[in-house]
């Protein structure tokens, strides 16, 4: 009956199995009905009718389709059970009566039971889009304006330092942090447009290059290696890459004091693997969220994990500290061996 009335469940034969399962516990609840007279529904049927309710709702199969289901079986199983008792039974009203009830009794408990776990799986699902959302709004807020607004800071306070000796450089410092300030302000206005930077990153090397001028710093030195061809990734890959890079530098920066910093980017038709690593002073990966409160190592890996790849973080208090960045990339042809 399900095929014929095109029902959604007839096409999943994990569905029809629940259903033929669902059938045979209402049947055994209207027999445990006759038996005693009044109506009997088995405990158990909650079990059931939860796992029912979630499978439902993460094959995408709307409650409709169940209640249509569960209408079809109540007629038919109550047509054919009319007929046994108009033959059978000495009271035919009362049992039809009795029977009935039971029926309907034991379905419906079942359909509220797996409309609650319909709802509750959908409920978990909506949870976890929001909390996910919530960490996307984190990692854009704080990659992309809180680097801007820590640059100008730093430029703003080395302006400070040279105003008195030497007030080109102290201009200079200061036009920086024009510069950082306009870039967060332009990234504040991609973030509130659906958070999509509608001008992505067109050469890793070159925006990488952009973020070391910003942030210069003389008693550091930094090493920049880029190997490969970048076309070989796709713009979001780099655009995803140069944000998890400068995150690793800038923490370098900001709290690992180092003397020297080496960043390498090598790019294969398969892979994009970046290593970050500093002779700072280290420090304990497992605690740095709790030590700092920050944000940034998670918004790393998160990045990676999106694009498919993986970030290893290896650090030990006055050790230093390494990143290593490795994204898979989609091939653009074929091996010749593959032809």
């Amino acid at each position: 009956m399900l095929h014929t009335t095109g029902n959604a469940l007839s096409t999943d034969p994990s569905a029809i199995r629940q259903a033929l399962m669902t059938a045979e516990y209402v049947l055994d609840d209207v027999a445990a009905t006759l038996r005693t007279g009044r109506v009997q529904v088995n405990d158990l049927y909650k079990f059931h009718a939860w796992e029912v309710g979630i499978s439902r709702a993460a094959s995408g199969v709307h409650p409709k389709a169940s209640l249509e289901a569960g209408s079809l079986f109540f007629r038919s199983a109550l047509t054919h059970l009319a007929r046994r008792i108009a033959a059978d039974s000495e009271h035919p009203s009362e049992t039809f009566a009795l029977v009935a009830t039971g029926m309907e009794e034991s379905l419906s408990r079942r359909v509220r039971e797996a409309s609650e776990s319909y709802h509750g799986f959908l409920l978990n699902q909506v949870q976890e889009v929001q909390e996910q959302e919530r960490r996307r709004i984190a990692r854009e807020l704080h990659d992309r304006i809180g680097h801007g607004i820590s640059v100008a800071h730093q430029q703003l306070a080395l302006s400070e330092l040279h105003r008195g000796t030497d007030p080109a450089r102290a201009a200079v410092k200061i036009g920086v942090a024009q510069q950082a300030i306009q870039e967060a302000m332009e990234n504040l206005r991609q973030i509130t447009s659906e958070l999509h930077p509608q001008v992505p990153v067109k050469s890793l090397e070159k925006a990488l290059l952009g973020f070391l001028e910003a942030v210069e710093d003389e008693s550091v030195s930094v090493g920049l290696d880029v190997n490969g061809d970048e076309s070989w990734a796709d713009p979001r890959v780099l655009d995803e890459s140069f944000l998890i890079i400068r995150e690793a530098t800038r923490n370098a920066l900001t709290h690992g004091t180092p003397s020297a910093i080496l960043m390498r980017v090598d790019i294969a038709p398969h892979e994009l693997r970046a290593l970050v690593q500093d002779n700072g002073r280290g420090f304990e990966p497992s605690r740095a969220r709790v030590r700092t409160g920050g944000v940034g190592l998670a918004s790393m890996r998160e990045r990676a994990e999106l694009l498919g790849g993986g970030l290893t973080i290896t650090s030990e208090p006055g050790s230093g500290c390494q990143v290593e960045l490795s994204i898979p990339l989609k091939r653009q042809s074929r091996e010749p061996d593959e032809l």
